[in-house]
């Protein structure tokens, strides 16, 4: 088992082989396959301690795609029990409505360990400036199993891992001469002096990458707690019945190298499951599962933060935290269902059938902008820094209303399946799912959703498996799979009239933004969020083809192809933007004169659109253990496009604003361009190695010199896409439309495609000479969304285990493990700044992962 914070699991000392792999004799009936390959994780340096990630939503999935790339994975047996949707990348399948069978107990086994982190031994980062700060992490355990009379069979578990120190980044702030208002007014001056004071008082010390850029520390704490009991109690000869309830704890006082940076957080799990297994003879089972599931989660801005949040032309770091926080609510889910299992015809045929209902609840609040949001952009013939020392933003933007709400709905499902033994050499599993999910409703009736039940998804599932000689098998599936809509998406009506009202002003006064605003009358204005009458879940069409060859006694080669065409994704349409209008100049102050309908701002329309693509190809080479060595190696090529949209988009919050297109009637065609998580190429190799030290000699010496294990896991990756965008809206800029969002215009189409991946040359790459901004009139720059990508990743982690066993019929182990991620300590850069009109535009300041760090821990077996 893998222990909290351990960076290469203990899988490499396993034989890295098939588990249900053709053996060469006897001839096997074919079986789905499996990889006891290291996960994506495990290869990949750890993720930097300075890119904020909120484990809320798909927050924590989105940073991981982006950074790592897409997972592709081979889905070879589908089954119609359990949902898939986006599996081809990587997501895990749905959990079962009953919880697995336990192993059984003999004895009582258990092992406590620790593991440790200290920045004494971990390198500096890329653009660490000064020596490595004090930091430590402790991660410490118990597991145990074992029988008690008359009661059951007890699984247990505890674990905390406990974050203290320093942590090491880059940010953006002001040069020395920037840090004094030029704003006349005594009020305007003082609150301009009150966000200057947000940024740290160091002046930049990293000009070899960009005048303004600072290497500093903060400090951070986070604490978390996961536990879990299981019983397992016989209740008959027949029957038995497994009770399990895990409780997971997460607070974080996060790093803040601007004041109010990013929000504390604290996130708060319970899981229970009780689950009857019935056998009521030889050919049937009958599993009948309950589930509770809460997820409380509490995020809120520090103490320190000023306030609103203040964005400055992408050209000094931005003053948050973002704009969905605060954050306070609950997500509770009650489950409960049953599976039959029934053999016919001797065990030719294996039914599959059954159900299960869920009761979802969402309640608490949630927020877009209720703090504020100042913009200052390059406007009115000044840079961004000189509007924000002037005290003179370009838009503000809030939510006016009581933001509490509560949600409920239900999503079921219905299954049938037949796995199918035609004879001795061919499988086939075919079945059907129907999955019928319910419109949410508001529990006190303050909002409406405007679409009905979904009752129409049907998912069929095939799979077969034919062995074609005796270490060869091939194996095909297809199947379609759904998605959901997801609270996030559908809570954001909570924006909308009547008890709230979403407000964008153009040139605010800074001190009272909202000081012209009409709320009463017709002539009050807000910015809805409209969800599509006719909103669905998102589906995916899944295939995939592999041919598994055995060589020899000792290698699997598995070849195969994975595909998919995903509809209907959560998608946004961004409307009601002002157009150019004769006689009217085309400048900001003028935008919500030029909107088409003068009842609202920015008209958020939550519809399904756009359409994904997946294509790849996979070749893997696994190598049991022989002589104590163990290895493997996956290579895939593929090519992930979408229209904007991918799985894990919510089209709420920041999917909402980056997700928008440049011009409001080409949304789709203006998106399309390579996924986030696109990765051309992915190489990983893994190997464990038992070292023959010691098995020539005995007693003491073979005890010391025996048990010694080298393992280590390597990722060679391209690198993710990025979109370049101008940064501003304001004439000679943008379209001045009132959004973002635009692109500039690519003079030299010869740079298209290039990986910006170093810091020496991404400036000489993205020159401002080969792009250019919009002239008024144009709708939209002529670049497309993902035209360049990030630098690839080239990372190593390695460990060395020490074994010492001892006992005789009741073996007891005692470990020493020393591992280092990225062992090499090679960055991997994060994309460079994206904006034209920033005056670090093309500039890379940062790594996306750590430097080289060192883990030792121990571990007990008893």
């Amino acid at each position: 088992m893998r222990a909290p914070g351990f960076l290469l699991p203990l899988v490499f000392s396993l034989p890295a082989v098939c588990a249900d792999a053709p053996a060469p004799k006897p001839v096997p009936k074919p079986a789905p396959a499996s990889s006891a390959r290291p996960s994506l994780g495990a290869s990949a340096a750890r993720r930097n301690e300075n890119v904020q990630v909120n484990r809320i939503d798909n927050d924590g999935a989105k940073e991981s795609t982006i950074r790592l790339g897409d997972s592709v994975t081979l889905v070879p047996l589908p089954l119609v029990e359990s949902g898939y949707f986006a599996s081809e990348h990587g997501r895990a399948a749905g959990e079962p409505v009953a919880l697995r069978p336990a192993p059984a107990v003999s004895g009582w086994h258990g092992e406590v360990f620790e593991a440790h982190q200290n920045s004494v031994f971990n390198a500096r980062t890329f653009f660490q400036a000064g020596d490595v700060l004090p930091s430590r992490q402790n991660s410490y355990g118990a597991r145990f199993s074992g029988a008690v009379q008359k009661v059951g069979a007890l699984t247990g578990a505890f674990s905390q891992r406990k974050i203290r120190g320093m942590v090491n980044g880059n940010v953006l702030v002001p040069l020395a001469s920037e840090r004094t208002p030029l704003a006349t007014g005594p009020a305007v001056r003082a609150l301009v002096s009150r966000f200057l004071g947000a940024y740290p008082a160091e002046l930049p010390n990293r000009p070899d990458f960009d005048p303004r850029a600072l290497n500093t520390n903060a400090p951070q704490q986070i604490d978390e707690t996961d536990s879990s009991l299981r019983l397992d109690r016989d209740t008959g000869a027949r029957s038995r019945i497994s009770l399990s309830h895990a409780l997971g704890r997460q607070r974080v006082h996060a790093f803040q190298f601007v004041a109010g940076q990013n929000p504390d957080t604290e996130i708060h799990t319970h899981r229970s499951r009780a689950a009857w297994r019935y056998s009521p003879s030889a050919f049937t089972d009958v599993a009948v599962g309950l589930g509770f599931t809460r997820v409380k989660s509490v995020l809120h801005s520090e103490p320190r933060a000023v306030g609103p949040r203040v964005r400055i032309g992408f050209q000094i770091e931005e003053l948050g935290p973002d704009s969905h926080f605060p954050i306070d609510r609950a997500q509770n889910s009650y489950r409960g269902g049953a599976v039959v299992t029934h053999r016919l015809a001797g065990g030719r045929h294996t039914l599959t059938f059954g159900g299960d209902a869920t009761r979802f609840q969402l309640n608490g609040i949630e927020t877009l902008n209720q703090r504020g949001y100042f913009v200052f952009s390059n406007n009115f013939g000044r840079s961004a820094i000189d509007n924000f020392r002037l005290g003179v933003p370009s838009t503000y933007e809030a939510t006016l209303g009581e933001m509490a709400r509560g949600f409920r709905n239900w999503q079921a499902n219905l299954f049938l399946a037949d796995q199918w033994k035609i004879g001795s050499r061919l499988q086939i599993y075919y079945g059907l799912r129907f999955s019928p999910e319910t419109a949410p409703v508001e529990a006190q009736g303050r909002n409406r959703i405007p679409y009905g039940c979904d009752c129409n998804n049907l998912s069929p599932r095939f799979s077969a498996a034919y062995q074609l000689a005796p270490k060869r098998v091939m194996r095909a599936s297809y199947t379609v799979s759904f998605g959901q809509i997801l609270p996030v998406t559908y809570s954001q009506v909570r924006y909308n009239l009547p008890l709230a009202r979403y407000a964008q002003i153009q040139n605010p006064d800074l001190l009272q933004p909202l000081r012209d605003l009409n709320l009463n009358g017709a002539a009050a204005r807000t910015a809805p969020s409209l969800l599509s009458p006719d909103l669905v879940s998102p589906y995916s069409h899944q295939y995939n083809f592999s041919l598994e060859n055995r060589l020899g006694r000792q290698y699997l080669l598995r070849a195969g192809y994975v595909g998919s065409r995903t509809f209907k994704l959560l998608n946004s349409y961004v409307m009601n933007r002002a157009r150019p209008m004769p006689d009217v100049p085309l400048t900001t102050a003028t935008v919500d004169q030029r909107r088409p309908d003068p009842r609202y701002y920015d008209v958020n329309h939550i519809v399904n659109g756009g359409i994904a693509y997946l294509d790849a190809g996979q070749v893997s080479l696994e190598a049991p253990s022989q002589r104590g060595l163990a290895w493997g190696a996956t290579y895939t090529f593929g090519k992930a496009i979408d229209q904007g949209s991918d799985y894990l988009c919510t089209a709420a919050n920041r999917d909402l604003s980056r997700g928008r297109s440049q011009f409001q009637y080409e949304s789709l065609k203006d998106k399309k361009g390579l996924s986030n998580f696109d990765s051309t190429h992915a190489v990983m190799l893994y190997y464990s190695y038992d070292l023959p030290l010691g098995r020539l000699s005995r007693g003491l010496p073979g005890w010391m010199t025996g048990g010694w294990q080298l393992s280590g896991a390597g990722l060679l990756r391209s690198g993710t896409p990025l979109t370049l965008y101008i940064g501003s809206d304001a004439p000679g800029f943008g379209n001045v439309d009132g959004g973002p969002s635009d692109r500039p215009n690519i003079l030299d189409p010869s740079i298209l495609g290039r990986s910006i991946g170093n810091p020496n040359d991404a400036p000489l790459i993205l020159r401002r000479d080969r792009f250019a901004y919009i002239v008024p009139g144009e709708q939209r720059g002529s670049l497309g969304r993902n035209t360049f990508r990030k630098g690839g990743i080239a990372n190593f982690n390695a460990g060395v285990t020490k074994q010492w066993r001892w006992g005789g019929r009741r073996e007891r182990a005692f470990l020493f493990r020393a591992e280092a991620a990225n062992l090499a300590n090679h960055p991997q850069f994060d994309e460079p700044q994206r904006n034209l009109s920033a005056p670090s535009f093309g500039k890379i300041t940062n790594t996306l992962n750590d430097g080289r760090v060192l883990q030792f821990q121990l571990r007990v077996l008893l």
